[in-house]
């Protein structure tokens, strides 16, 4: 559960406690419990009962409120098994490249990690948004030539092969592509520096994780300030 959202619930219930709490001791001056106990009940034993009574909807209500937290932490529960059995997901980020050569000096970086023991193929990279902006060139990175061409090749045909992360004691498999977006709308030419703009960019990668049953996945990659090319 995102930190926003616990503190929000626990506000909540914070405030549900005290205002029980509040009914609970001020619940004497302001009700006539002799309008609705039995004839010849005493008002303490009469207030005791109707205390009995109300606990075990409190009770329920305490119950209710509790569910959001607990499915949080069954959600983390089993986010952590995965990731100990080789079953989590594989994760995509971007940023701007950190070599500075000319034929980067424009694009953003795509780094894709397989945290999965099974190995995953890269189907597709989708530019989701915005509208006005296209994804003009798509380039895997890799310091081997060789090994980059070869990668190349198998991005053109939509099955580019990242190995899964089988030995935990080394690092993750890692993927990362060289991409290049373009504009050609006014507003934001009219904005560039050196024509070059910076916009949100919403990225699809679709994967399939080759596991004994293969698994479609589709990551979605959002940056609020990747390079653009205006012009």
């Amino acid at each position: 559960m995102p930190p926003l959202m616990s503190r929000f619930w626990y506000s909540i219930v914070f405030y549900i406690y005290c205002v029980v709490l509040a009914g609970i001791v001020l619940l004497p001056s302001y009700f006539d419990f002799a309008d609705v106990c039995p004839a010849k009940s005493e008002a303490v034993v009469c207030l005791q009962t109707w205390v009995s009574a109300l606990s075990g909807w409190a009770a329920f209500i305490g119950a209710v409120i509790a569910i959001p937290f607990v499915a949080a932490q069954v959600r983390e529960a089993r986010r952590q098994t995965e990731f100990i059995v080789g079953d989590a997901m594989p994760t995509a980020n971007m940023h701007d490249p950190r070599e500075t050569r000319v034929d980067n000096a424009y694009s953003t970086r795509l780094k894709i990690v397989n945290w999965n023991r099974h190995p995953i193929l890269i189907r597709s990279i989708q530019l989701m948004e915005p509208t006005n902006v296209e994804l003009f060139g798509v380039e895997v990175e890799d310091h081997d030539a060789g090994r980059r061409h070869i990668l190349q090749q198998e991005h053109k045909r939509g099955r580019m092969y990242v190995p899964g992360w089988v030995d935990r004691s080394k690092m993750p498999t890692v993927a990362e592509f060289d991409l290049t977006f373009s504009t050609a709308d006014p507003a934001l030419i009219a904005i560039a520096q050196n024509d070059l703009v910076r916009c949100p960019i919403t990225l699809k990668v679709e994967i399939t994780i080759a596991g004994a049953r293969h698994q479609t996945e589709a990551l979605m990659v959002d940056r609020p300030d990747a390079l653009v090319l205006a012009g």
